[in-house]
């Protein structure tokens, strides 16, 4: 494409004598406008490249709208993945910071969820841990007892308590047949230690100095030997009382530091030691620069090659020693007298356990080897044998139990029937705190719903255990439907005016709402044997002589008693309502903030309620 660069106008000039000789002189035109020009210029530029120009602006805007939307992105994110991960392992190398960031984090976060997507994994390890753990105790559990029980065994220990040296030692140094005290992972190109492991406990030598040793002695016998090194070059070699196998692969080699004679199966778990390495470390022994922290995770390979093989076998041919047999015999002798022993004091505690249970009589008690038996008799308001025995450390599941019902006379299971017949006869039953046994004497005492009082006394038969009830110490209560009624009329004062006994206006409203509080007593108790009992209460202000108010506040008690009787149409001895005046005088005041307001109180009749059953219910009047 040709870009058209402006063309700048050159004016030019004509003077006289300036004009090459030859040429003649143009008369001087009109001035040309530059931005006409540039307009012009502009014009030619878009007809000759405008429309390519166009289209090529519109092609980069859609590859910059297709290549960089974040749809697209996705779209080619997955496949771009996938190829860089199938070509090496740079990717993973570069993403491996990030994913463990993000696994750190989610861990912070929310660790719940973290151990559930572990879990799977997690449970199986955890058990085959726990089983070659318990496998390795095991076998230790049974080599120490086959040498603490022998001759040999007990000369061990005589020599471990005279030498000083631990009895671990000691067993060592007389039955061990071999042990891999030490293994390396070397580098075959550069001879750098890129792992290693060794036995706990154990002062194991350097592995950089081994490394190099080794590494030194390689490279002599390849050097003394050229026509033997392509062959397999140094394998074993020996320091004293150790040997030193070595086992090569292509990028590194793997030796063992054995104290004793290895057998030649050790030798191919080495080889298939060094091949997992091999196979699990292939793209980093191939691009090894030094960085040994990326061998980490073969240090468990390493730690399996680690063992330790002791002679624990009989010797041929020798004769049976009879003390570790006469020794087991004895402890499972033993551990027999003891389960019996625990069975026989669990047995005594479940018997024991259920005679002391109110309501639960023990017939029979048989204990056997597997299970124990226990038969009698079980009242229904006793507690469940099964919970007695568990509770009494036993397994139910080992009894075998047989009860027959029956009704007991102990006191507890009495009670809880009584209770709940009491509970039977309807609303405002006592609490149990208000029921007490005597013999077969159902006592109720305290304040108790009148009515429910009523139907108690009523009752002629009474569960197994209980023959009468004394209701003397109950006191009639107003039922819980009428308490609002007998709260009002409680707090209603019929007031009165100085020094008078007459009731006016406002005392007669007054009093006409407290015998419809009366008759509303007098209609829901008196059908159930109930008296209402009224004390009308006189009083008086403290103006005047002790003696003028007593007299007062009696006048207009009895005023009060005969016009309520009068409202209420009752006879003199009404067998629902009782009214008895009373008057005290300035004897029981009223309080009140101000000596205005306690003298107006004062002046006053109010009502106090008691309530009555019938005599020949068994219930005196109160």
């Amino acid at each position: 494409m040709t870009d058209v660069t402006d063309v700048t106008d050159v004016k030019r000039t004509s003077r006289t004598g300036d004009a090459p000789r030859g040429s003649s002189s143009l008369p001087p035109g009109p001035p040309v406008d530059a931005d006409a020009r540039a307009a012009e210029l502009a014009e030619v530029r878009r007809l000759l490249v405008g429309e390519e120009r166009a289209r090529l602006d519109a092609l980069v805007a859609r590859m910059d709208a297709e290549l960089m939307s974040p749809e697209r992105m996705a779209e080619q994110l997955p496949e771009a993945i996938m190829l860089r991960a199938a070509q090496d392992k740079q990717l993973a190398r570069a993403l491996a910071p990030t994913v463990e960031g993000a696994i750190s984090e989610s861990v912070r976060r929310k660790p719940g969820e973290f151990a559930d997507a572990i879990f799977p994994v997690l449970g199986p390890a955890i058990r085959k841990a726990i089983a070659e753990t318990m496998s390795e105790l095991v076998g230790s559990i049974n080599r120490a007892m086959q040498h603490s029980f022998s001759a040999r065994g007990l000369s061990w220990r005589i020599e471990s308590w005279r030498t000083g040296v631990p009895y671990a030692q000691v067993v060592i140094k007389h039955a061990l047949i071999y042990r891999v005290e030490q293994v390396l992972l070397v580098h075959k190109e550069t001879g750098l230690l890129l792992q290693q492991a060794h036995l706990a406990n154990l002062d194991a030598p350097d592995a950089d100095l081994v490394s190099g040793m080794l590494t030194a002695i390689r490279d002599f016998v390849g050097d003394s030997f050229a026509t033997e090194k392509d062959v397999g070059g140094l394998r074993t070699f020996s320091v004293g009382e150790l040997t030193v196998m070595v086992e090569p692969g292509p990028k590194a080699l793997l030796a063992a530091v054995v104290r004793g004679q290895a057998p030649a199966s050790y030798l191919q778990r080495l080889q298939e030691t060094i091949e997992g390495v091999h196979a699990q470390f292939a793209t980093a022994l191939a691009e090894y620069d030094g960085d040994t922290a990326l061998f980490e995770p073969a240090k468990p390979l390493l730690e399996d090659c680690l063992v330790t093989v002791l002679d624990t076998d009989q010797p041929a041919g020798a004769k049976v020693n009879w003390v570790p047999w006469a020794a087991a015999g004895a402890t499972l002798l033993l551990a027999l007298v003891a389960w019996s022993t625990w069975r026989g004091v669990q047995f005594r505690r479940g018997v024991t356990a259920l005679r002391a249970t109110p309501g639960l009589v023990v017939v029979e008690a048989e204990k056997g080897w597997r299970r124990h038996t226990y038969r009698g008799l079980r009242d229904p308001d006793a507690s469940s044998p099964s919970v007695v025995l568990h509770s009494a450390g036993l397994d139910t599941t080992r009894t075998v139990q047989a009860w027959e019902p029956y009704f007991s006379l102990q006191p507890a299971p009495v009670m809880q029937r009584s209770l709940r017949a009491l509970g039977a006869l309807g609303r405002g039953a006592p609490a149990a705190s208000q029921v007490a046994l005597h013999g077969d004497t159902l006592a109720i005492v305290g304040r108790v719903d009148a009515i429910w009082l009523t139907h108690a006394i009523a009752r002629t038969t009474w569960p197994a255990g209980v023959s009468t009830l004394d209701a003397s110490g109950a006191t009639p209560g107003v039922p819980a439907s009428l308490a609002a009624a007998a709260d009002s009329l409680v707090q209603s004062r019929v007031l009165f005016a100085p020094a008078s006994a007459v009731l006016d206006d406002a005392a007669i409203s007054t009093m006409r709402a407290a015998a419809r509080q009366v008759m509303r007593l007098r209609d829901a108790l008196a059908p159930q044997g109930v008296t209402t009992r009224l004390t009308l209460i006189g009083r008086a202000d403290a103006t005047g002589d002790e003696a003028t108010n007593t007299s007062l506040s009696r006048q207009r008690a009895d005023i009060l008693r005969k016009t309520l009787m009068r409202v209420l149409g009752l006879a003199e001895q009404s067998p629902s309502v009782t009214l008895d005046p009373k008057g005290v005088g300035t004897g029981e005041p009223i309080a009140a903030p101000d000596s205005a307001s306690r003298a107006r109180l004062n002046r006053s009749v109010s009502f106090d309620i008691r309530l009555t059953i019938d005599a020949q219910s068994g219930v005196p009047p109160q």
